[in-house]
């Protein structure tokens, strides 16, 4: 029976002699009011007791995560610091292929500058010995004989030998532009 107000509306004591209260009655409902408030005192210590056995788990749980946000830190540092020798690992890498792409630019272009020097040497030491032969060819066909430059409008001799030459030059100089344009 629990001690609530049903209860302790329930207990009848009958008056004896209408001044005095039955003893024994008394006594008993006494008795279980002890009884239950026993009970009562038991059943509280057992909740107090569950109670505390449950907070120790929240305890540990709450331990757990504090020890697992340290351990947290401490990893996101850990991979934070990593991750900062990685990055700066990777941009000397950029630098130093950077600085030898720009070398190896540079060695191209100093090559070619060399290559189109030689190039242009040879081209004009081609254009100077052809101007040679040709100055030589030209002059050879007009002499500087003042016996034949004081002569009036005659034709000089061998006027078709020179077309024919000046042909032949035409046709050797067309052959090498064409060899020229076939190796490029």
């Amino acid at each position: 029976m629990a001690l609530d107000q049903a209860y302790f509306d329930s207990i009848q004591i009958d008056l004896v002699k209408r001044k005095y209260y039955n003893a024994n009655k008394v006594e008993a409902v006494f008795a279980d009011i002890r009884r239950q408030a026993q009970a009562l005192m038991e059943e509280n210590e057992e909740l107090r007791r569950q109670l505390s056995e449950r907070a120790d788990p929240r305890e540990q749980i709450t331990e757990a995560v504090c020890s697992a946000q340290s351990v947290y830190r401490v990893l996101l540092e850990k991979a934070n610091e990593r991750a900062d020798a990685i990055v700066a690992e990777a941009e000397e890498k950029r630098r130093a292929i950077e600085e030898e792409e720009t070398r190896q630019r540079e060695s191209a272009v100093q090559l070619v500058d060399q290559c189109l020097s030689r190039v242009r040497e040879q081209q004009k030491a081609a254009m100077d010995s052809l101007n040679a032969t040709w100055q030589d060819f030209l002059c050879g066909l007009y002499p500087e004989d003042e016996s034949k430059a004081a002569a009036p409008a005659e034709e000089p001799v061998g006027q078709e030998d020179l077309d024919e030459r000046v042909i032949a030059i035409a046709r050797e100089l067309f052959e090498i532009e064409n060899l020229d344009q076939d190796k490029q």
